[in-house]
């Protein structure tokens, strides 16, 4: 057995993703120590790998110095509700997303730029996906790019998905989008969004990002389970990445080529290992920034849409 780096994590919340996080930390060698702090997780109904932890129900303020990081997930106004509390943490503080800033948006930002806070955000992590859809991009003249996100409350990794009620799913999913769309040459091409709108529970945004119109159509009160990222030319359609738990697809319609990838479910742990090593954070930080921005944006948009 790998001996364990000292790393000390706390996890702000014993629902679905605070467990998700859990199981993904557990057994790490660069984490020493992971604890989770929780009013209302009970253990016996938990699908956390190890049942006889030691929850904390009530966080100690004077003892979080002690930690190298702390996981807040929450629903959106409980995590703004930590962060004041948290203001002052010098260490690494990540936050689950979506973060929707309603209020002084500038100021906001101008703090978290300035402290160690990140924005948790797993599918810039998914590399394979990513390189799929950037040689998409450099290779073709994509005109648009069309993701189908359809996903439902059924259980996955053994407890039923809870979505914010306060939000569209559109802003629920927007961070993955963006995620997957963002690298280190398009960090400075302004987003703009043009249109959305709801019909029979389906959600569409339509918005233009690096001068490609980007669609997106997506649900999660229909039963119906569905990740595709279609690319199309002027008319025509150029291919698709299709998005399964264990692995995807890429369809290349020029070239008649079909290739099957092994998917593995490692993007969440590989976000805590790089921002616990310290690595190029900037990057990270840029793209945490502006999903920040982006998110408070289309918050107001998608309200105005439908007024």
């Amino acid at each position: 057995m790998r001996k364990k780096i000292g790393n000390k994590v706390l996890i702000l919340g014993g629902g679905r993703w605070g467990q998700i996080t859990y199981n993904n930390l557990l057994n790490e060698n660069f984490i020493g120590t992971l604890q989770i702090v929780s009013k209302s997780l009970e253990l016996r109904n938990s699908i956390l790998k190890k049942k006889n932890i030691k929850v904390q129900r009530v966080l100690n303020y004077k003892r979080i110095k002690n930690y190298n990081l702390i996981s807040i997930c929450k629903n959106n106004v409980t995590k703004i509700q930590y962060l004041k509390k948290l203001n002052n943490f010098k260490n690494i503080l990540v936050i689950e997303k979506p973060v929707i800033v309603k209020r002084n948006i500038n100021s906001f930002l101008s703090s978290f730029y300035k402290k160690n806070f990140y924005v948790s955000l797993p599918w810039f992590f998914e590399t394979k996906i990513k390189s799929k859809l950037d040689k998409f991009i450099n290779t073709n003249p994509i005109k648009n790019i069309k993701f189908i996100w359809f996903d439902c409350s059924e259980k996955k990794h053994g407890l039923l998905k809870k979505f914010d009620k306060d939000i569209f799913y559109t802003e629920d999913i927007f961070s993955h989008i963006f995620s997957i769309l963002y690298n280190k040459k398009t960090n400075s091409k302004k987003l703009r969004f043009l249109s959305f709108h709801i019909k029979n529970n389906i959600e569409y945004l339509s918005f233009e990002y690096n001068k490609i119109r980007i669609d997106l159509e997506c649900s999660n009160k229909i039963n119906k389970k569905i990740k595709k990222i279609v690319f199309n030319g002027n008319k025509k359609k150029i291919g698709y990445i299709k998005i399964l738990d264990k692995c995807f697809y890429t369809n290349d319609s020029k070239k008649k080529n079909k290739m099957k990838f092994h998917k593995k479910s490692d993007a969440l742990k590989l976000q805590y290992k790089y921002l616990l090593k310290n690595k190029n954070l900037l990057v990270f930080k840029n793209l945490g920034s502006k999903q920040i921005l982006y998110q408070n944006s289309l918050y107001k948009f998608c309200k105005k849409s439908l007024i």
